[in-house]
């Protein structure tokens, strides 16, 4: 059984997460906006180069802990830079790690300290496709029903808000969940939420909130990825220690591709 702390904090963030926009009705006008998804994905693989910055929540009766990122992503060059800072607590106070990494020429260059690693990346497109988050969200955009909900400006763009309302039978995959591992996991309530300029077929961002089961345990997560600098002049140049980091095999490197 829970703590009483404990069990307050899952019940209050369960009511914070999947509430979402509870309270807030579908977008009432005379024209209501729509997502074309077809469009949305052309504009999506069209796209040369953009910034994205992901905040991921994962609270649970044991765990707490939240991810900050960061990138630029020069699609032409395969080219990227990524930070993120994730901070965990386990119940004896929040203990925070960095990371930062570069994608340059099928080589990811990762920072420990002071010190870069240069690892290559053994499947470029899988590699690839884990950083290169645009198109594969808009690719999550199905022929879904979308409920237009409110007007939200995101990278100085007038948007639409947009609730999706997923299939239940595409919640694993739309979370991620797979069931390589002994024990099962469930993803038992899923809302999920979108930002689109309906005017060009632009997706500026999506905002995945959810309850995860595993075994006895459970726990709320959020994840919004929001979208912007759309095929600005974006600099991706290594700096000077990166460029002199040694090869290591990429079996040796624990770094995950994407900081989260």
């Amino acid at each position: 059984m829970f703590p009483e702390k404990q069990l307050l904090v899952a019940v209050t963030v369960a009511c914070v997460l999947l509430a979402g926009c509870a309270g807030i009705g579908p977008l009432e006008t005379d024209d209501d906006p729509s997502v074309d998804h077809d469009a949305v994905v052309e504009t999506a693989a069209e796209t040369e180069s953009y910034t994205v910055t992901v905040d991921r929540t994962l609270q649970s009766p044991t765990v707490v802990e939240n991810t900050s990122l960061s990138g630029t992503i020069d699609r032409t060059g395969q080219s990227a830079h990524i930070e993120s800072t994730t901070e965990v607590d386990v119940g004896g106070g929040p203990q925070t790690s960095d990371l930062e990494l570069y994608v340059r020429e099928d080589y990811q260059y990762t920072a420990t300290g002071d010190d870069w690693e240069r690892t290559p990346l053994e499947d470029d497109v899988e590699a690839w496709s884990e950083i290169d988050r645009l198109e594969t969200a808009a690719d999550s955009l199905e022929d879904d029903e979308y409920v237009p909900l409110r007007t939200e400006t995101v990278d100085g763009t007038e948007t639409t808000m947009f609730e999706v309302e997923v299939p239940e039978d595409r919640w694993d995959d739309l979370a991620g969940v797979t069931q390589d591992g002994h024990t099962v996991t469930s993803v038992e309530q899923l809302v999920y939420y979108v930002y689109v300029d309906t005017d060009t077929d632009t997706l500026y961002g999506t905002d995945l909130r959810m309850e995860v089961t595993q075994g006895d345990g459970s726990a709320f997560v959020t994840i919004e990825t929001l979208f912007g600098g759309y095929d600005d002049d974006l600099d991706v140049s290594l700096p000077d220690a990166a460029e002199d980091a040694e090869t290591t095999s990429a079996n040796e490197t624990a770094a995950p591709v994407d900081g989260t």
